[in-house]
């Protein structure tokens, strides 16, 4: 009973301070949605780096960052629906399997010439490629990454998708020679969250809008054998005697869309669940901000942004050549 009581002021202040970055995004995204995520975290650093998160929280914040995260990532699952990603078709999935690993080469190689360490250029890679900030939170503890480069991933592709989601949304507004299927595909294909991958999507009708959702959720599954891969190049070039893990997080991950998609629990539940998916990895996502050194990041942001962004416009820019050739 102890060591739960230990864990409850930090909980609760997590929480608190997740349900208002809630409140802020509703605020901004009038103007730019900048994602609760990225809110928090944002909150969570400055909160550490001025007055300087106190003892009575720090385990409930470590419980918020390391449990929770897990639970936040299974129930994300909920959201797959397996039979809707197959009936797609072969050429979007085959986009779709090219797309995330050529995102991930193209991160690790901008991170070469940047001179970014590569935990870092791969969770941007991540980040980019599959869905966002739940894909860099999810694969940071197959890789052993640091807390800081979590971080700076997550804010990047945050910040990137936001910005992306306007520009499409601007380019669905205009009478570019576009199809609804295509725009839509593109959306689901280039995005970086989920969230941005949808309100992009759904700027040109419900159909682009469902042809994005599905597209999108193909690439959320490829969180699965991409850990598996990085798991095991990671655990190769460590120096270190302790051997990556695979993420077990991971295998209920599938089963938790393996059992969405065969309907048998009913939809109310479903959304609840997903929802609780939500505010857990956004409780982790604070407890993150709440455990930086900002010093510890600065250096290392300028050029990764840099390395976000010129990934983001080559990714964006031959995504959408393929799929006006290809659909």
């Amino acid at each position: 009973m102890k060591d739960i009581k230990k864990y409850i002021p930090g909980v609760i202040f997590v929480l608190l301070t997740s349900l208002l970055s809630m409140f802020l995004n509703n605020i901004f995204k009038r103007y730019i949605n900048l994602e609760a995520l990225t809110i928090a975290i944002i909150i969570g650093i400055i909160y550490n780096n001025t007055i300087g998160t106190q003892k009575i929280f720090k385990d409930g914040v470590k419980f918020s960052l390391k449990k929770l995260l897990k639970v936040g990532i299974v129930l994300l699952g909920f959201k797959l629906n397996i039979y809707a990603i197959l009936k797609l078709g072969p050429i979007i999935l085959t986009m779709v399997v090219v797309y995330v690993p050529f995102a991930l080469i193209l991160s690790i190689l901008l991170g070469k010439i940047f001179k970014v360490n590569k935990k870092l250029a791969t969770l941007i890679g991540v980040g980019s490629s599959i869905c966002g900030a739940s894909a860099v939170v999810a694969m940071a503890p197959c890789i052993k990454a640091d807390d800081d480069d979590s971080v700076i991933a997550v804010s990047i592709v945050s910040v990137l998708g936001a910005v992306g989601v306007i520009i499409y949304s601007s380019i669905a507004s205009t009478t570019i020679n576009i199809t609804p299927i295509q725009y839509g595909a593109w959306s689901g294909l280039s995005l970086h969250g989920v969230a941005h991958a949808l309100a992009a999507a759904f700027a040109l009708g419900d159909i682009s809008g469902e042809i994005g959702t599905f597209v999108k959720m193909s690439r959320v599954l490829m969180i699965v054998p991409v850990s598996i891969v990085l798991g095991f190049v990671f655990d190769k070039e460590s120096t270190s005697s302790k051997k990556v893990k695979f993420p077990m997080y991971v295998l209920y991950f599938i089963l938790a869309g393996v059992i969405n998609s065969l309907g048998i629990i009913p939809e109310s539940v479903t959304n609840l669940l997903t929802k609780g998916s939500s505010l857990f990895i956004l409780m982790a996502m604070t407890a993150m901000g709440l455990s930086v050194n900002f010093k510890s990041i600065i250096n290392k942001g300028v050029k990764a942004l840099l390395i976000g962004i010129m990934l983001f416009t080559i990714l964006s820019t031959v995504s959408l050549m393929a799929i006006l050739n290809f659909l």
